[in-house]
């Protein structure tokens, strides 16, 4: 099960902290503090003057809101008891119910709850509408109910008006009076809970979502006076700077997001994730091999590990991240995972692996220009020429035309598959394109050899061009200059009938390539 044993390392630990009790680790859980609520309800799990079953309850809602839901589970199922039936008993139940997505038996549960307590009972309601609500929405209709009958029953508490403001705003898309009933509602809630920070914190993302980002900042501030040590706060002022494109602001408040929050590794991919979307792949490499240190199964420092290497250029550090990555049984796939773990595999030289990677990654992008095009190289250089060729074909068909190095590739695959006509079309608009690159012009004359007859000379302009250009650096072009030479050579001699110009050129061959078979044959001739 995921995070079992740091799971039980938490429960077992003895934690100092300013705050002890369950209402604070309540407070904690609603206010989205979940790694501190673990820290308080680890300690008094243990505690004998405390209901372990009540603990177990919320230690579960911690759990399934910070995104484990086996280790809440296994809480849940702490709670209820056959001889000692209560209210939050059967909750705990409904919330087993809904996590198997069986939601009669949830409901069934959650009638005795209600019943239990007479139908005269906030804090039910409001873990009944919970459950509907978070962290995945089972039943918007039902969550606002259940809310509404809490708000009811306690019109002065302020989780049950700010979750009944979140539920109202999950409801805008359908009903556009609800986004002033959501606002209605956390504006109500700063109002009667002046201590409490969520209120405005909820005012300024809904601020965020209208784009008024100088509003979202000055309510995120609000939230400061009342409160400078919590952590969320700077996360969303962070994410609202972003925003507004102040850029420089951004990264402070992510660091002081991370440094009230020790120990809490959602906190610390926050910052990881910002340092590598902010291409600082050497602080994001770094500090994301210092949290998997930590916690060796965490699959988003693998990812992030693996992501930054392949930036760096790093590929075998880069495919043995992925590969652990892949390997990780509590892994949440993203479609970027497929587009990195594509580009790692190609790189590394493994073109199966990557063209399967490129399979799923396009499958779920369809329309990805960058990734139709890198996968019609993998397809190349794996010497499928005819997929190849499709491939380009395709992309040139999405997205309307292909790079220089595309065009090029797919001119190759036509000279590969024997296509002379299609491979002379192409090389010549890589030429156009490329009108100073010596290999649009190597590889035309290759193709052109194949065109006509050989005493048409098809070739000889293509390579007369190459030589104009790669004949400036012999050295870095001595592979294929040998040739050209001994070819304008061949055509000097045969068709021109100029021999002192047939062999100055065999003779350039031979300066580069001393064994250069053509060029030697001819050179006989004149002795």
């Amino acid at each position: 099960m995921r995070k079992l044993i740091s799971m039980a390392a938490l429960v077992l630990s003895v934690y100092v902290l300013s705050a002890q009790t369950l209402q604070d680790a309540q407070h904690e859980i609603d206010n989205e503090n979940y790694f501190r609520a673990k820290q308080i309800l680890g300690k008094l799990f243990n505690d004998p003057a405390l209901s372990k079953s009540d603990v177990a309850y919320y230690l579960g809602n911690a759990y399934l809101k910070s995104d484990d839901a086996d280790s809440a589970l296994v809480f849940y199922k702490k709670v209820y008891s056959p001889d000692n039936k209560t209210a939050l008993g059967h909750i705990a139940l409904g919330r087993i119910a809904l996590l198997a997505k069986n939601p009669a038996e949830a409901a069934v549960n959650f009638t005795r709850a209600t019943q239990l307590t007479k139908q005269k009972n906030a804090t039910v309601y409001y873990e009944i509408g919970d459950a509907y609500f978070r962290p995945s929405i089972n039943n918007l209709s039902a969550a606002i109910s259940n809310f509404e009958s809490g708000y009811n029953l306690d019109n002065k508490n302020c989780a049950i008006m700010i979750a009944l403001g979140d539920a109202y705003l999950e409801n805008s898309t359908t009903d556009n009076t609800m986004g002033g009933k959501a606002m209605n509602k956390y504006e109500a809630s700063a109002e009667v809970c002046k201590t409490n920070p969520l209120a405005h914190i909820k005012i300024g993302r809904l601020a965020v979502r209208g784009r008024i980002y100088n509003q979202a900042i000055e309510e995120f501030n609000k939230a400061l006076e009342i409160d400078q040590k919590y952590p969320i706060v700077y996360k969303e002022l962070a994410e609202a700077y972003y925003l507004s494109k102040q850029y420089d602001k951004v990264k402070p408040n992510y660091e002081k997001y991370v440094a009230l929050s020790p120990g809490d590794n959602a906190a610390k991919t926050s910052l990881i994730t910002l340092y590598f979307q902010s291409k600082e792949y050497d602080k994001a490499l770094e500090e994301a091999t210092k949290g998997l240190a930590n916690d060796p199964s965490n699959y988003v420092f693998q990812r992030v590990i693996s992501f930054s290497n392949f930036e760096l250029k790093r590929y075998k550090e880069a495919a043995e991240a992925s590969k652990a990555f892949w390997d990780n049984p509590t892994k949440k796939v993203k479609d970027i995972d497929y587009i990195y773990s594509a580009r790692i595999a190609a790189q590394a030289g493994d073109t199966t692996t990557a063209m399967n990677y490129f399979k799923v990654a396009l499958a779920n992008d369809s329309s990805n220009c960058d990734l139709l095009g890198e996968y019609g190289k993998v397809l190349f250089q794996a010497k499928h020429f005819n997929e190849a060729i499709a491939q380009y074909s395709l992309k040139k068909e999405k997205c309307s035309k292909l790079n220089s190095v595309e065009v090029f590739y797919m001119a190759r695959a036509y000279y590969s598959m024997g296509d002379s006509l299609m491979a002379d079309t192409t090389f010549a608009e890589f030429i156009t394109r490329n009108p100073t690159s010596p290999d649009g012009y190597m590889w035309r004359a290759m193709t052109n050899l194949k065109i006509g007859k050989p005493e048409d000379f098809n070739a000889y302009p293509y390579y007369v061009k190459y030589v104009e250009i790669a004949g400036v650096d012999p050295v870095k072009y001595k592979r294929n200059l040998p040739d050209a030479y001994s070819y304008i050579g061949i055509y000097a001699f045969e068709k021109l009938k100029d021999k002192e110009k047939a062999k100055e050129n065999f003779m350039k061959s031979l300066e580069i390539d001393p064994s250069n078979g053509i060029a030697m044959e001819y050179i006989k001739q004149y002795k």
